[in-house]
């Protein structure tokens, strides 16, 4: 049986994954902010298209990389994965911490005795899946894996398996009408014709992938070969763009005419480019003996930063988001305004850090009323 690796080894056995992460992180609030407040007079020409396409990697990155993040992590303490140790119970409870509040963020009606009343459209925006459910639903899934499978082998084997499945199924299960057959809670994970943006067919793919190449990458660094992770993980990104534009070429179309966003070919070619990126990062961080402390934290951080700057940013039950009391903007205003947001989410998650180091109870504490919090106006008390 594997077990974990020796508590002196050094920290920058992951340097390169958190440095991807906080990238993927600042990524992620520009990408929004400028969705959310560029002015429509401003969207348009090939720098524009150009971000547009940069901004549709974020995503897939930062889905990758929480794959990935999850399983060397979890395989750094192996032996902690095979009973209900201290460490599984705070991962499953922080998981569902937000998983929870992803749902309360997109609560239907104002007040819990007004749900009677919700309409048929209140509630499909309710059941959305957005990128912290999806998240939050995979690693709990890979959570069961590292707890029923055998060997760090048998999971990379698994999760190869599933992450190849699910790329393949995708154009499969978009065509079936899963709405007259699953409650819609259910059906929302499975189709975008409920609204849902990351259901899990193909998205869970880049989680999936992530973690079996963390497999791998687990058994490199310990044996410090950063410079080999760099390199299969580039070469292997080129070598999937490159498939990509042969089968264009060749106008091989197994699945006939699907909608982009579900195409194996689309899905790879993003992966491939989000491959390229992490080598050219590994590459970069090689050497390194840690990030600073604002980059480490954002890295560590990541879902409590997305879920925070989304509120804010589009609004919820509980506040107005920026895109209405700011509005259309033009791209200077927007630069400010995504410096100050970075800027916020860097001291927000450099807070929350040192308060998990510091008191993990304290920080459950606040865990538990936070979401108190969200839900006692809901009472309507």
């Amino acid at each position: 049986m594997a077990t974990a690796l020796p508590a002196g080894r050094p920290s920058r056995r992951v340097v390169f994954i958190d440095l991807a992460r906080a990238a993927a992180v600042v990524m992620m609030v520009q990408g929004h902010a400028i969705d959310t407040l560029l002015a429509p007079a401003y969207r348009t020409g090939p720098g524009y298209d150009g971000w547009m396409f940069v901004r549709g990697l974020t995503s897939c990155m930062f889905l990758t990389l929480s794959g990935l993040a999850f399983t060397v992590t979890a395989l750094h303490h192996w032996d902690d994965q095979r009973r209900l140790s201290r460490r599984v119970v705070r991962r499953v409870l922080r998981l569902g911490f937000f998983l929870a509040l992803a749902y309360l963020l997109r609560f239907p009606m104002a007040r819990f005795s007004h749900l009677p009343y919700a309409t048929d459209e209140r509630w499909q925006s309710f059941f959305v899946v957005d990128i912290l459910q999806l998240v939050a639903v995979v690693l709990l899934l890979l959570q069961g894996l590292f707890w029923i499978l055998p060997s760090p082998r048998a999971v990379g084997l698994a999760t190869l398996g599933l992450g190849v499945a699910v790329i393949l199924a995708g154009p499969l299960v978009w065509a079936f009408d899963w709405t007259a057959y699953l409650p819609p809670l259910l059906a929302a994970y499975l189709t975008p014709a409920t609204g849902s943006l990351f259901p899990l067919f193909p998205w869970s793919g880049y989680i999936l992938l992530g973690a079996a190449f963390g497999v791998v990458v687990e058994r490199w660094v310990a044996h410090d070969r950063l410079a080999h992770v760099a390199q299969v993980m580039a070469v292997t990104g080129a070598a999937m763009v490159g498939a990509v534009w042969l089968f264009r070429l060749m106008f091989i179309a197994p699945y006939g005419a699907i909608d982009v966003g579900i195409s194996p070919g689309f899905f790879l070619l993003r992966l491939g480019c989000v491959a390229v990126l992490l080598g050219a990062m590994t590459k970069l961080s090689a050497g390194w003996r840690g990030l600073p402390i604002v980059l480490q934290a954002l890295a560590e951080q990541s879902l409590l930063v997305y879920a925070v700057h989304v509120a804010l940013l589009y609004g919820s039950r509980w506040n107005v988001g920026m895109r209405e009391w700011v509005g259309p903007s033009a791209p200077g205003a927007v630069l400010a305004w995504v410096v100050l947001l970075v800027a916020g989410a860097a001291v927000m998650a450099v807070v929350w850090r040192e308060v998990q180091l510091r008191s993990p109870r304290l920080a459950s504490v606040v865990r538990v009323m936070t979401i108190s919090a969200l839900v006692y106006p809901l009472l309507g008390w």
